[in-house]
C-alpha cells in the first residue's frame, strides 16, 4: 500500500515537470506558429514592391493598423526610392484619404494605413478577424500602352468595385495599371495570423486577405483563469455550506473569503490577455456566475450568523 502511495506521488511529480516543460518549450517557440511571412512577386519589368508591415490589431475599433514602404524597378524608376513618372496609389484606408501620390522625382516616405477588420470581439478567446488589404497603382498611360486597361467604349461608365476598393471605369481608361510586388510581415504579441494574396490580372488591383485570431498561448491562459474563478467561487461556496452544516460557533473566514473574491473576482478577469469589457461570451458561461455564487455565499453566510447569534444574547 505504502508502495502504491509513493509511485502515485512519484508519477504526479513527473507529469507536473513534464507539463512544465512541455509549456516552457512551446513559450520558446511560439513566435513561429503565430508569425506570418508572406511574399508575392511578379515577372513584370516595370513594377512597384510594395512592403506590408503590421504594426498594430485593435479588435475593439475594428482596425488593423499597417505601416506600407514602396519600392520602384524598371523603367518607372529613377531609383529604388523615386518614381521617374507620376504614380497614383489607391488603398482602402478607413483611417484617412484613400488616394496618395507619388509625384515623379520626388522620393517617396512611409504611409500608415489604417484597414477595416470583421470579427466578433464578444467571443473572446475564441474570437475570429478576417480583412483584405487592397492596392492600385497606376501611371499615366504613356508609361506603357501595352498595359493600358480599356473599359468598353459601349459601357456605362461605372465604378468597378472589388469589395471594398472602387475603380472607377474612367480611371482604368486614362491610367496605366503598374505590376505590384508584395512581402507581407505580421507580428503581434497573442494574435496568429493567417494569409494569402490575390490579383486581378487587368486591372492589377492586388488584395491581401488576412485571417486573424487569438494565439494558442493566449486561449490557454484565458481557459486558466475562467476555470480558476469558478474553481474559487465553489470552493467558497462549499465552504460556506459546510460551516452551516456543523453545530458549535459561527466561523466567519468564508465570510471574509467571500468579501475578498466580490472584488478579487475582477480584477483575476481583467488579467486574461486583451480581455474585453464586462459582457463578452465567457462572462456570460464563468465569471458572472462566480460573482454571483460569491456574492450568494456573503449573504448566506451574514444571515446565518445574525439569526445564530440572536438566539444566544437572548438566552443571557
Amino acid at each position: 500500500m505504502w508502495k502504491n502511495a509513493g509511485s502515485l506521488k512519484v508519477a504526479f511529480v513527473v507529469g507536473i515537470l513534464a507539463l512544465y516543460i512541455t509549456v516552457l518549450v512551446r513559450g520558446t517557440t511560439e513566435s513561429t506558429r503565430r508569425v506570418l511571412q508572406l511574399r508575392d512577386e511578379t515577372p513584370a519589368h516595370d513594377r512597384v514592391s510594395v512592403s506590408v508591415l503590421v504594426t498594430n490589431v485593435d479588435p475593439a475599433a475594428q482596425e488593423i493598423t499597417a505601416q506600407l514602404d514602396f519600392r520602384f524597378a524598371g523603367s518607372i524608376a529613377r531609383d529604388e526610392v523615386t518614381p521617374a513618372v507620376d504614380l497614383t496609389l489607391l488603398i482602402n484606408n478607413v483611417g484617412d484619404e484613400q488616394q496618395f501620390d507619388f509625384p515623379r522625382g520626388k522620393r517617396t516616405h512611409l504611409i500608415q494605413a489604417v484597414f477595416p477588420l470583421n470579427g466578433d470581439l464578444n467571443k473572446y478567446p475564441f474570437d475570429r478577424y478576417e480583412t483584405t488589404m487592397w492596392f492600385s497603382i497606376t501611371a499615366p498611360p504613356a508609361v506603357n500602352k501595352r498595359q493600358v486597361s480599356k473599359a468598353p467604349e459601349d459601357q456605362p461608365q461605372e465604378p468597378v468595385q472589388a469589395n471594398q476598393l472602387a475603380i472607377g471605369a474612367v480611371t482604368l481608361q486614362q491610367s496605366t495599371p503598374i505590376p505590384l510586388s508584395l512581402k507581407v510581415s505580421a507580428a503581434i504579441r497573442g494574435i496568429k495570423f493567417q494569409g494569402s494574396v490575390g490579383r486581378n490580372a487587368t486591372t492589377q488591383l492586388v488584395g491581401i486577405g488576412l485571417k486573424l485570431r487569438r494565439a494558442d498561448n493566449l486561449i490557454a491562459v484565458a481557459i486558466l483563469i475562467n476555470v480558476m474563478m469558478i474553481g474559487l467561487a465553489i470552493s467558497v461556496l462549499a465552504m460556506v455550506l459546510h460551516v452551516r452544516a456543523t453545530s458549535g460557533e459561527s466561523d466567519l473566514v468564508p465570510l471574509s473569503l467571500s468579501i475578498s473574491l466580490i472584488f478579487g473576482l475582477p480584477a483575476l478577469r481583467n488579467v486574461q490577455p486583451g480581455v474585453p469589457t464586462v459582457g463578452a461570451f465567457s462572462d456570460y458561461v464563468i465569471f458572472i456566475w462566480a460573482e454571483l455564487i460569491v456574492a450568494v455565499s456573503t449573504v448566506f453566510t451574514v444571515w446565518h450568523w445574525l439569526l445564530r447569534a440572536r438566539p444566544e444574547s437572548e438566552s443571557e
